[in-house]
Protein backbone atom coordinates (compact mmCIF):
# COMPACT_ATOMS: atom_id res chain seq x y z
CA UNK A 1 0.00 0.00 0.00
CA UNK A 2 2.93 1.95 1.18
CA UNK A 3 4.62 1.80 -2.33
CA UNK A 4 1.62 2.07 -4.23
CA UNK A 5 1.24 5.69 -2.77
CA UNK A 6 4.41 6.72 -3.40
CA UNK A 7 5.02 5.31 -6.51
CA UNK A 8 1.41 7.39 -7.40
CA UNK A 9 2.00 10.79 -9.27
CA UNK A 10 0.16 13.70 -7.65
CA UNK A 11 -2.87 14.99 -8.90
CA UNK A 12 -2.10 18.92 -9.24
CA UNK A 13 1.41 19.80 -9.67
CA UNK A 14 2.47 23.59 -8.90
CA UNK A 15 5.73 25.26 -9.95
CA UNK A 16 6.10 28.85 -8.96
CA UNK A 17 8.46 30.10 -10.93
CA UNK A 18 9.74 28.76 -14.32
CA UNK A 19 13.24 26.81 -13.89
CA UNK A 20 16.57 28.41 -15.07
CA UNK A 21 18.31 26.38 -17.75
CA UNK A 22 21.77 27.83 -15.65
CA UNK A 23 22.64 27.69 -12.62
CA UNK A 24 25.06 30.72 -10.80
CA UNK A 25 27.54 29.48 -8.59
CA UNK A 26 27.32 31.81 -5.66
CA UNK A 27 23.38 31.95 -5.93
CA UNK A 28 22.46 27.78 -7.12
CA UNK A 29 18.79 28.65 -5.78
CA UNK A 30 18.13 32.04 -7.52
CA UNK A 31 15.29 31.72 -10.30
CA UNK A 32 15.13 34.69 -12.49
CA UNK A 33 11.71 36.24 -12.72
CA UNK A 34 9.94 36.17 -16.27
CA UNK A 35 7.68 39.27 -15.69
CA UNK A 36 5.26 37.59 -19.00
CA UNK A 37 4.13 34.70 -16.90
CA UNK A 38 4.97 35.45 -12.83
CA UNK A 39 2.60 34.71 -10.69
CA UNK A 40 0.61 36.42 -7.90
CA UNK A 41 -2.72 35.67 -5.85
CA UNK A 42 -3.59 38.86 -6.94
CA UNK A 43 -2.91 38.35 -10.51
CA UNK A 44 0.12 40.15 -12.87
CA UNK A 45 1.71 43.13 -11.29
CA UNK A 46 2.79 44.47 -15.11
CA UNK A 47 1.01 44.49 -18.39
CA UNK A 48 1.82 42.40 -21.08
CA UNK A 49 3.51 43.11 -23.88
CA UNK A 50 0.60 44.67 -26.11
CA UNK A 51 -0.66 46.17 -23.53
CA UNK A 52 2.46 48.27 -23.04
CA UNK A 53 2.44 48.63 -26.95
CA UNK A 54 -0.61 50.04 -26.97
CA UNK A 55 0.00 52.55 -24.25
CA UNK A 56 3.13 53.63 -25.81
CA UNK A 57 1.05 53.80 -28.45
CA UNK A 58 -0.95 56.41 -27.45
CA UNK A 59 1.68 58.63 -24.77
CA UNK A 60 2.98 59.13 -28.47
CA UNK A 61 -0.23 60.12 -30.13
CA UNK A 62 -0.98 62.34 -27.05
CA UNK A 63 2.24 63.82 -27.72
CA UNK A 64 1.41 64.67 -31.48
CA UNK A 65 -1.66 65.80 -30.53
CA UNK A 66 -0.18 68.44 -28.50
CA UNK A 67 2.63 69.71 -30.74
CA UNK A 68 0.02 70.16 -33.42
CA UNK A 69 -2.03 72.20 -31.36
CA UNK A 70 0.68 73.80 -29.89
CA UNK A 71 1.87 74.70 -33.70
CA UNK A 72 -1.56 75.67 -34.71
CA UNK A 73 -1.84 78.19 -32.00
CA UNK A 74 1.21 79.77 -32.36
CA UNK A 75 0.35 80.50 -36.10
CA UNK A 76 -3.01 81.19 -35.33
CA UNK A 77 -1.53 84.08 -32.99
CA UNK A 78 1.70 85.13 -35.40
CA UNK A 79 -1.52 85.05 -38.43
CA UNK A 80 -3.56 87.48 -36.16
CA UNK A 81 -0.30 89.87 -35.40
CA UNK A 82 0.67 90.02 -38.85
CA UNK A 83 -2.79 90.00 -40.68
CA UNK A 84 -3.41 93.63 -40.49
CA UNK A 85 -0.28 94.79 -42.09
CA UNK A 86 -0.98 91.69 -44.85
CA UNK A 87 -4.58 93.39 -45.62
CA UNK A 88 -3.12 96.84 -46.08
CA UNK A 89 -0.20 95.43 -48.14
CA UNK A 90 -2.93 93.44 -50.21
CA UNK A 91 -5.50 96.38 -50.93
CA UNK A 92 -2.46 98.48 -52.29
CA UNK A 93 -1.00 95.88 -54.30
CA UNK A 94 -4.48 95.05 -56.01
CA UNK A 95 -5.84 98.90 -56.20
CA UNK A 96 -5.85 100.00 -60.09
CA UNK A 97 -5.36 104.03 -59.84
CA UNK A 98 -4.88 105.04 -63.67
CA UNK A 99 -3.36 107.92 -64.92
CA UNK A 100 -4.73 110.93 -67.19
CA UNK A 101 -3.84 109.08 -70.20
CA UNK A 102 -5.99 106.17 -69.80
CA UNK A 103 -9.06 108.90 -67.96
CA UNK A 104 -8.69 111.83 -69.56
CA UNK A 105 -8.78 114.50 -66.96
CA UNK A 106 -10.46 117.70 -68.89
CA UNK A 107 -9.48 121.21 -67.18
CA UNK A 108 -13.04 122.81 -66.20
CA UNK A 109 -13.21 126.87 -67.13
CA UNK A 110 -15.64 127.92 -64.53
CA UNK A 111 -14.23 128.97 -61.28
CA UNK A 112 -11.23 126.83 -60.86
CA UNK A 113 -8.21 129.22 -59.34
CA UNK A 114 -4.53 128.70 -60.37
CA UNK A 115 -2.37 126.77 -57.77
CA UNK A 116 -0.06 128.94 -55.55
CA UNK A 117 3.14 127.08 -56.83
CA UNK A 118 1.77 128.07 -60.02
CA UNK A 119 3.29 131.08 -61.68
CA UNK A 120 0.82 133.40 -63.55
CA UNK A 121 1.30 133.32 -67.32
CA UNK A 122 0.27 134.87 -70.51
CA UNK A 123 -3.01 132.05 -70.62
CA UNK A 124 -4.64 133.33 -67.79
CA UNK A 125 -7.34 134.66 -69.73
CA UNK A 126 -8.09 130.96 -70.81
CA UNK A 127 -9.24 130.55 -67.59
CA UNK A 128 -11.33 133.32 -67.10
CA UNK A 129 -14.93 132.73 -65.25
CA UNK A 130 -17.57 132.06 -68.27
CA UNK A 131 -21.32 132.21 -68.14
CA UNK A 132 -22.49 128.56 -68.28
CA UNK A 133 -25.34 127.91 -71.06
CA UNK A 134 -27.55 124.86 -69.85
CA UNK A 135 -28.36 125.07 -73.74
CA UNK A 136 -24.69 123.76 -74.54
CA UNK A 137 -23.87 120.41 -75.60
CA UNK A 138 -21.83 119.62 -72.46
CA UNK A 139 -25.20 119.49 -70.51
CA UNK A 140 -26.92 117.13 -72.74
CA UNK A 141 -23.95 114.98 -72.99
CA UNK A 142 -24.51 111.71 -71.33
CA UNK A 143 -22.90 109.80 -68.63
CA UNK A 144 -20.73 107.03 -68.93
CA UNK A 145 -22.74 103.92 -67.48
CA UNK A 146 -22.03 100.16 -67.09
CA UNK A 147 -24.10 97.65 -68.29
CA UNK A 148 -26.70 97.60 -65.26
CA UNK A 149 -27.34 101.22 -66.09
CA UNK A 150 -25.11 102.55 -63.01
CA UNK A 151 -22.64 105.70 -63.66
CA UNK A 152 -19.25 104.74 -63.56
CA UNK A 153 -17.74 105.28 -60.19
CA UNK A 154 -14.98 107.53 -60.58
CA UNK A 155 -12.55 107.11 -57.60
CA UNK A 156 -11.09 110.47 -57.44
CA UNK A 157 -14.66 111.98 -57.74
CA UNK A 158 -16.53 111.28 -53.99
CA UNK A 159 -19.79 112.44 -55.22
CA UNK A 160 -19.31 109.53 -57.80
CA UNK A 161 -17.55 106.98 -55.18
CA UNK A 162 -19.93 104.27 -53.67
CA UNK A 163 -19.95 104.42 -50.42
CA UNK A 164 -18.56 101.28 -49.29
CA UNK A 165 -14.83 101.99 -51.33
CA UNK A 166 -12.13 104.11 -49.42
CA UNK A 167 -10.25 107.05 -51.50
CA UNK A 168 -7.87 106.52 -52.99
CA UNK A 169 -4.75 104.95 -51.07
CA UNK A 170 -1.58 107.06 -52.08
CA UNK A 171 0.54 106.12 -48.86
CA UNK A 172 2.33 103.05 -47.23
CA UNK A 173 0.77 100.09 -45.48
CA UNK A 174 0.55 102.41 -41.66
CA UNK A 175 -2.27 105.33 -43.19
CA UNK A 176 -3.76 102.02 -44.94
CA UNK A 177 -4.27 100.40 -42.16
CA UNK A 178 -6.00 104.07 -40.47
CA UNK A 179 -7.70 104.52 -43.46
CA UNK A 180 -9.41 101.24 -43.11
CA UNK A 181 -10.11 101.61 -39.37
CA UNK A 182 -11.83 104.60 -39.67
CA UNK A 183 -13.78 103.97 -42.39
CA UNK A 184 -17.65 103.96 -42.01
CA UNK A 185 -18.34 100.49 -43.40
CA UNK A 186 -15.02 98.39 -42.65
CA UNK A 187 -13.97 99.32 -39.07
CA UNK A 188 -11.58 97.79 -36.45
CA UNK A 189 -12.71 94.56 -37.57
CA UNK A 190 -11.67 94.52 -41.01
CA UNK A 191 -8.24 94.38 -40.59
CA UNK A 192 -8.58 90.86 -39.87
CA UNK A 193 -10.37 89.56 -42.78
CA UNK A 194 -8.80 86.44 -44.11
CA UNK A 195 -7.12 85.50 -41.34
CA UNK A 196 -8.57 81.90 -40.33
CA UNK A 197 -7.87 81.62 -44.44
CA UNK A 198 -4.60 82.36 -44.14
CA UNK A 199 -4.00 80.00 -41.10
CA UNK A 200 -5.48 77.04 -43.19
CA UNK A 201 -2.66 77.75 -45.79
CA UNK A 202 -0.01 78.66 -43.65
CA UNK A 203 -1.05 74.88 -41.48
CA UNK A 204 -1.61 72.86 -44.78
CA UNK A 205 1.68 74.02 -45.95
CA UNK A 206 3.67 73.08 -43.06
CA UNK A 207 2.35 69.75 -43.14
CA UNK A 208 2.59 69.02 -46.87
CA UNK A 209 5.81 70.55 -48.03
CA UNK A 210 8.13 68.52 -45.91
CA UNK A 211 6.05 65.42 -46.12
CA UNK A 212 6.50 66.16 -50.32
CA UNK A 213 10.18 66.82 -49.96
CA UNK A 214 11.10 63.96 -47.55
CA UNK A 215 9.64 61.47 -50.06
CA UNK A 216 11.55 62.95 -52.72
CA UNK A 217 14.66 62.89 -50.90
CA UNK A 218 13.92 59.03 -50.05
CA UNK A 219 13.01 58.49 -53.45
CA UNK A 220 16.07 59.86 -54.58
CA UNK A 221 18.48 58.46 -52.30
CA UNK A 222 19.48 62.15 -51.28
CA UNK A 223 20.46 63.36 -47.91
CA UNK A 224 17.87 64.07 -45.04
CA UNK A 225 16.22 67.55 -45.38
CA UNK A 226 17.36 68.51 -42.22
CA UNK A 227 21.05 68.47 -43.23
CA UNK A 228 21.71 72.32 -44.06
CA UNK A 229 22.81 72.76 -47.98
CA UNK A 230 26.00 74.62 -47.27
CA UNK A 231 26.54 71.31 -45.46
CA UNK A 232 26.51 69.40 -48.90
CA UNK A 233 28.83 69.05 -51.29
CA UNK A 234 26.20 68.34 -54.34
CA UNK A 235 23.65 70.90 -53.45
CA UNK A 236 21.28 70.23 -57.28
CA UNK A 237 19.53 67.66 -56.30
CA UNK A 238 18.58 68.91 -52.74
CA UNK A 239 17.81 72.25 -54.50
CA UNK A 240 15.27 70.45 -56.87
CA UNK A 241 13.68 68.23 -54.67
CA UNK A 242 13.26 71.27 -52.09
CA UNK A 243 11.75 73.46 -55.25
CA UNK A 244 9.10 70.96 -56.43
CA UNK A 245 8.06 70.17 -52.86
CA UNK A 246 7.19 73.62 -52.90
CA UNK A 247 5.39 74.04 -56.01
CA UNK A 248 3.61 71.09 -55.66
CA UNK A 249 2.17 72.10 -52.18
CA UNK A 250 1.73 75.76 -53.16
CA UNK A 251 -0.13 74.62 -56.10
CA UNK A 252 -2.88 72.25 -54.00
CA UNK A 253 -3.26 75.20 -52.04
CA UNK A 254 -3.62 78.26 -54.22
CA UNK A 255 -7.06 78.23 -53.79
CA UNK A 256 -7.12 78.91 -50.72
CA UNK A 257 -4.46 81.48 -51.70
CA UNK A 258 -7.56 82.86 -54.21
CA UNK A 259 -9.80 82.96 -51.28
CA UNK A 260 -7.74 85.05 -48.92
CA UNK A 261 -7.01 87.54 -51.85
CA UNK A 262 -10.40 87.97 -52.48
CA UNK A 263 -11.90 87.83 -48.36
CA UNK A 264 -9.55 91.00 -48.24
CA UNK A 265 -10.34 92.92 -50.95
CA UNK A 266 -14.23 92.81 -50.83
CA UNK A 267 -16.41 95.14 -49.18
CA UNK A 268 -17.01 94.48 -45.33
CA UNK A 269 -20.46 96.20 -46.00
CA UNK A 270 -22.71 93.51 -45.44
CA UNK A 271 -25.33 94.78 -48.34
CA UNK A 272 -22.61 94.71 -51.11
CA UNK A 273 -20.01 91.24 -49.22
CA UNK A 274 -20.45 88.46 -52.03
CA UNK A 275 -18.50 85.77 -50.00
CA UNK A 276 -19.28 84.89 -45.91
CA UNK A 277 -16.52 83.18 -45.11
CA UNK A 278 -13.46 80.75 -46.76
CA UNK A 279 -15.92 77.83 -47.44
CA UNK A 280 -18.40 80.22 -49.41
CA UNK A 281 -15.78 81.76 -51.12
CA UNK A 282 -14.64 77.88 -52.26
CA UNK A 283 -18.66 76.93 -52.77
CA UNK A 284 -19.57 80.12 -54.88
CA UNK A 285 -16.45 79.72 -57.32
CA UNK A 286 -17.02 75.71 -58.04
CA UNK A 287 -20.90 77.26 -58.70
CA UNK A 288 -20.00 79.88 -60.75
CA UNK A 289 -16.43 79.80 -62.29
CA UNK A 290 -16.80 75.19 -62.20
CA UNK A 291 -14.75 73.00 -60.24
CA UNK A 292 -11.29 73.45 -63.04
CA UNK A 293 -11.15 76.91 -61.94
CA UNK A 294 -9.59 76.09 -58.37
CA UNK A 295 -6.64 74.56 -60.31
CA UNK A 296 -7.00 74.83 -64.26
CA UNK A 297 -7.73 78.38 -64.41
CA UNK A 298 -5.06 81.98 -64.91
CA UNK A 299 -3.80 81.47 -61.37
CA UNK A 300 -2.18 78.05 -62.54
CA UNK A 301 0.90 79.82 -64.15
CA UNK A 302 1.52 82.61 -61.66
CA UNK A 303 1.46 80.44 -58.94
CA UNK A 304 3.97 78.25 -60.21
CA UNK A 305 6.49 80.56 -61.06
CA UNK A 306 5.97 81.96 -57.56
CA UNK A 307 6.39 79.14 -55.96
CA UNK A 308 9.42 78.47 -58.03
CA UNK A 309 10.90 82.05 -57.33
CA UNK A 310 10.70 82.29 -53.73
CA UNK A 311 12.05 79.20 -52.39
CA UNK A 312 14.66 79.15 -54.96
CA UNK A 313 16.19 82.68 -54.12
CA UNK A 314 15.56 81.93 -50.22
CA UNK A 315 17.64 78.88 -50.26
CA UNK A 316 20.54 80.25 -52.23
CA UNK A 317 21.09 83.38 -50.29
CA UNK A 318 23.16 80.84 -47.30
CA UNK A 319 24.83 79.19 -50.43
CA UNK A 320 25.67 83.14 -51.73
CA UNK A 321 27.45 84.33 -48.47
CA UNK A 322 29.35 80.87 -48.06
CA UNK A 323 30.45 79.17 -51.11
CA UNK A 324 30.55 83.08 -54.03
CA UNK A 325 31.16 85.94 -50.91
CA UNK A 326 33.32 83.41 -48.27
CA UNK A 327 32.03 84.96 -45.44
CA UNK A 328 31.50 82.71 -42.50
CA UNK A 329 28.80 84.32 -39.41
CA UNK A 330 31.82 83.32 -36.47
CA UNK A 331 34.48 85.13 -38.06
CA UNK A 332 32.45 88.33 -39.74
CA UNK A 333 28.96 88.53 -37.98
CA UNK A 334 28.76 92.20 -39.22
CA UNK A 335 29.97 91.51 -43.01
CA UNK A 336 27.64 88.48 -43.07
CA UNK A 337 24.63 90.27 -41.65
CA UNK A 338 25.27 93.34 -44.52
CA UNK A 339 25.46 90.71 -47.16
CA UNK A 340 22.29 88.74 -46.00
CA UNK A 341 20.24 92.03 -45.96
CA UNK A 342 21.44 92.87 -48.94
CA UNK A 343 20.86 89.37 -50.88
CA UNK A 344 17.26 90.07 -48.92
CA UNK A 345 16.69 93.30 -50.40
CA UNK A 346 17.03 91.70 -53.85
CA UNK A 347 15.30 89.03 -53.37
CA UNK A 348 12.16 91.58 -52.53
CA UNK A 349 12.83 93.38 -55.78
CA UNK A 350 12.39 90.04 -57.43
CA UNK A 351 9.46 88.54 -55.15
CA UNK A 352 7.08 91.36 -54.82
CA UNK A 353 6.03 92.26 -58.87
CA UNK A 354 5.40 88.68 -58.81
CA UNK A 355 3.12 88.82 -55.76
CA UNK A 356 1.03 91.88 -56.92
CA UNK A 357 0.61 90.39 -59.95
CA UNK A 358 -0.76 86.99 -58.39
CA UNK A 359 -3.36 88.96 -56.31
CA UNK A 360 -4.51 91.05 -59.17
CA UNK A 361 -5.19 87.96 -61.21
CA UNK A 362 -6.84 86.46 -57.89
CA UNK A 363 -9.13 88.95 -58.31
CA UNK A 364 -10.55 88.29 -62.01
CA UNK A 365 -13.58 86.37 -61.92
CA UNK A 366 -14.75 84.45 -64.74
CA UNK A 367 -17.64 83.39 -63.87
CA UNK A 368 -19.98 80.91 -66.26
CA UNK A 369 -23.15 81.55 -64.22
CA UNK A 370 -23.27 85.03 -63.06
CA UNK A 371 -24.45 85.87 -59.63
CA UNK A 372 -23.81 88.42 -57.27
CA UNK A 373 -21.19 91.69 -58.21
CA UNK A 374 -17.75 91.43 -56.27
CA UNK A 375 -18.18 94.73 -54.57
CA UNK A 376 -14.20 95.43 -53.56
CA UNK A 377 -13.27 97.64 -50.81
CA UNK A 378 -10.30 99.59 -53.61
CA UNK A 379 -11.32 100.17 -57.18
CA UNK A 380 -9.91 97.47 -59.23
CA UNK A 381 -9.16 97.02 -63.01
CA UNK A 382 -12.58 96.21 -64.99
CA UNK A 383 -10.84 94.88 -68.11
CA UNK A 384 -8.93 91.42 -67.50
CA UNK A 385 -5.47 91.15 -67.71
CA UNK A 386 -4.31 88.73 -70.33
CA UNK A 387 -1.59 87.08 -68.29
CA UNK A 388 1.29 88.53 -66.43
CA UNK A 389 3.13 89.84 -69.02
CA UNK A 390 0.39 91.34 -69.77
CA UNK A 391 -0.10 92.34 -65.79
CA UNK A 392 3.31 94.07 -65.78
CA UNK A 393 2.71 96.38 -69.13
CA UNK A 394 -0.71 97.52 -67.95
CA UNK A 395 0.59 98.21 -64.45
CA UNK A 396 3.48 100.30 -65.80
CA UNK A 397 1.84 101.65 -68.88
CA UNK A 398 -1.73 102.97 -67.56
CA UNK A 399 -0.75 103.42 -63.66
CA UNK A 400 2.20 105.66 -64.16
CA UNK A 401 1.74 109.57 -63.76
CA UNK A 402 1.40 111.39 -67.45
CA UNK A 403 4.67 112.80 -68.73
CA UNK A 404 2.98 115.80 -70.91
CA UNK A 405 -0.41 116.40 -68.53
CA UNK A 406 0.09 119.36 -66.30
CA UNK A 407 -2.46 119.87 -64.07
CA UNK A 408 -3.20 123.95 -62.74
CA UNK A 409 -6.35 124.61 -61.37
CA UNK A 410 -7.41 123.88 -57.90
CA UNK A 411 -9.47 120.23 -58.47
CA UNK A 412 -6.43 118.56 -59.95
CA UNK A 413 -4.05 120.27 -57.15
CA UNK A 414 -3.87 116.64 -55.48
CA UNK A 415 -2.97 114.85 -58.68
CA UNK A 416 -0.37 117.66 -59.47
CA UNK A 417 1.58 116.67 -55.87
CA UNK A 418 1.93 113.06 -56.80
CA UNK A 419 3.44 113.71 -60.89
CA UNK A 420 6.18 115.48 -58.27
CA UNK A 421 7.24 113.02 -56.40
CA UNK A 422 9.89 110.79 -58.79
CA UNK A 423 10.18 109.23 -61.91
CA UNK A 424 9.11 105.82 -60.39
CA UNK A 425 5.42 107.32 -60.61
CA UNK A 426 5.99 108.69 -64.12
CA UNK A 427 6.15 105.29 -65.18
CA UNK A 428 4.36 103.05 -62.88
CA UNK A 429 6.88 101.01 -61.06
CA UNK A 430 6.30 102.10 -57.99
CA UNK A 431 2.98 100.14 -58.32
CA UNK A 432 4.66 96.70 -58.18
CA UNK A 433 6.72 97.47 -55.28
CA UNK A 434 3.98 97.93 -52.53
CA UNK A 435 5.24 96.54 -49.10
CA UNK A 436 8.99 97.23 -50.04
CA UNK A 437 9.61 99.28 -47.37
CA UNK A 438 7.11 96.85 -44.90
CA UNK A 439 9.54 94.05 -45.49
CA UNK A 440 12.70 96.05 -45.77
CA UNK A 441 12.59 97.32 -41.99
CA UNK A 442 11.54 93.97 -41.05
CA UNK A 443 15.12 92.63 -42.41
CA UNK A 444 16.70 95.49 -40.82
CA UNK A 445 15.23 95.52 -37.81
CA UNK A 446 16.42 91.86 -37.49
CA UNK A 447 19.88 92.82 -38.64
CA UNK A 448 20.40 95.12 -35.68
CA UNK A 449 18.95 92.00 -33.49
CA UNK A 450 21.64 89.86 -34.86
CA UNK A 451 24.52 92.60 -34.54
CA UNK A 452 23.08 93.62 -30.93
CA UNK A 453 23.04 90.20 -29.72
CA UNK A 454 26.18 88.92 -30.77
CA UNK A 455 24.39 85.98 -31.91
CA UNK A 456 25.72 83.67 -35.04
CA UNK A 457 23.08 83.50 -38.30
CA UNK A 458 21.24 80.11 -37.81
CA UNK A 459 21.18 78.65 -41.80
CA UNK A 460 18.05 77.73 -42.42
CA UNK A 461 17.23 74.30 -43.32
CA UNK A 462 16.59 73.94 -46.91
Amino acid sequence: MTSETSDAQPRYTYTPFPQSTTVHPLRPYYVPQNTDHYYTPLGNVTNSKVERNHKLINEESQSAIKEIFSLGLIKYISTAISNPFEVAKTLLQVQYLPNEDVIPVTVEGNSATLDSDDEASDDEGIYARKTLDSNSPGFRQPKNADIHGYIDTDIYDESTRPAYMVPPLEHGVWETVKTLKGHSTEGLRSLWKGQFTNWLYEMGHVFLQPTFEGALNDAFDLYDDTIPLIYLDRVGPNIATLIVSHVVAGVILSPLEVVRTRLVVQTASPVHKKYSGTFDCLRQMIKEEGLTSLYWSHNLVPSIVFHTVCPLLECTVPLIIDRVFHINPADSPILYGLAQLGLNTLQLLITLPIETIRKRLHCQIVSRVPDKSFATVVQTRKAPYVGMIDAIYRIIIEEGISQTFIPRHGSHRRRSVRRQRSWLDNYGVRRLYHGFYLHFTNNVIQFFFQIMNGVEDDFKDF
